[in-house]
């Protein structure tokens, strides 16, 4: 089969196909000819070696896809041959056909096209488990979405506003804040502009956040928890500004610098709570993340969302799509067909 295989840490100009075996299938997994990718900014920090998530060198990079299961474990029961699924991993999923354990592949949504499902899956769980499950957002609640133009963010923002919620979106550009008022933002703000921490404070006023999802760090991270309301949570999903060199100790200090972090001084005078949250590390817990799929599933589908495909590539395109993610001119979710 083909796949991109990470050999060792560069730009994206590193990434191409290369044929390569195809994966074996164990007795609890499920073989996955992959139909589409949907890619995560921790790819890319995966493939500048700063993810500390990431497996050791050479791996085929990917953490999710959409596709069709071939063949089945000796030991898996419940699934088909032919089953559409969405599967989940560590690595792996930039591939033609990937091997996940059974529990990882989760039913695909009948109504989407392929782009669409690769869109959904870790993007969609990551707001809900942010704003649902771990912010536990109320219908009454005021809530900040940082980055509202991404993949992370446009779900976020769809799920927030169907909730019944007010949404205060923040993006880098009015054409990324116009696409957030599309989708159900009633209030945004343009954390590229001079000011922005003032801006943002005229614009929440003395009622301030109750809900903040974070997905950016440094002084986005610290004007969203400067806002928070009393009993305001904060949860950090993603440090888009993270970007450091090893051999430079000032890189490394203003990454440190930037990293979301508040004071528990702060926290305890406001009465308000810093959390966080990585799938990753909820994937080997299926009894915990299948209920939470089959209650995110429910909701987007009685609230008629679809995900936001902003970008296609094919496969054979990988460094054009790590290089238009690293730019952040990207809206929506890109997605690579295979």
């Amino acid at each position: 089969m083909r796949a991109v295989v990470l050999r060792r840490h560069g730009p994206a100009e590193i990434l191409s196909l290369e044929s390569v075996p195809d994966p074996t299938t164990g007795s609890e997994q499920v073989l996955v000819a992959v139909e589409a990718i949907g890619l995560n900014f921790a790819e890319v920090l995966s493939r500048k070696g700063l993810y500390g998530w990431s497996p050791d060198l050479p791996y085929v990079l990917g953490m999710e896809a959409v596709g069709v299961i071939e063949e089945i474990g000796d030991r898996v029961e419940g699934r088909e041959i032919g089953e559409r699924v969405l599967v989940a991993s560590q690595f792996g999923s930039y591939a033609e056909k990937i091997a996940v354990t059974a529990s990882a592949a989760l039913p695909a949504l009948d109504s989407y096209t392929p782009e669409e499902n690769a869109a959904f899956g870790v993007n969609y769980m990551t707001a809900w488990v942010s704003l649902l499950e771990m912010a536990r957002m109320r219908h009454t609640d005021r809530v900040l979405v940082t980055a509202a133009a991404g993949g992370v963010g446009t779900a976020a923002v769809q799920i927030a506003s169907s909730f019944g919620c007010e949404v205060v979106a923040l993006a880098s550009s009015d054409a990324k804040l116009q696409l957030a008022r599309n989708l159900g933002a009633t209030d945004t703000v343009c954390y590229g502009n001079t000011g922005f921490p003032d801006q943002l404070l005229d614009t929440v006023g003395s009622r301030g956040i109750d809900v903040a999802l974070e997905t950016v760090g440094g002084h986005v991270f610290k004007a969203c928890a400067d806002c928070l309301a009393p009993f305001g949570r904060i949860v950090v999903a993603g440090y888009a500004e993270l970007d450091y060199k090893l051999w430079n100790p000032i890189s490394l200090w203003r990454a440190w610098r930037g990293m979301p972090r508040m004071s528990m001084e702060s926290m305890y005078r406001g009465s308000k709570g810093l959390l966080s949250t990585h799938l990753g590390y909820l994937v080997p817990y299926p009894e915990i993340v299948r209920p939470v799929w089959d209650r995110l599933t429910t909701f987007v589908e009685e609230h008629k969302i679809r995900p936001i495909v902003g970008h296609v590539f094919q496969l054979a395109d990988v460094a054009e799509a790590h290089q238009l993610m690293e730019s952040r001119g990207s809206m929506g979710k890109i997605v690579m067909r295979v």
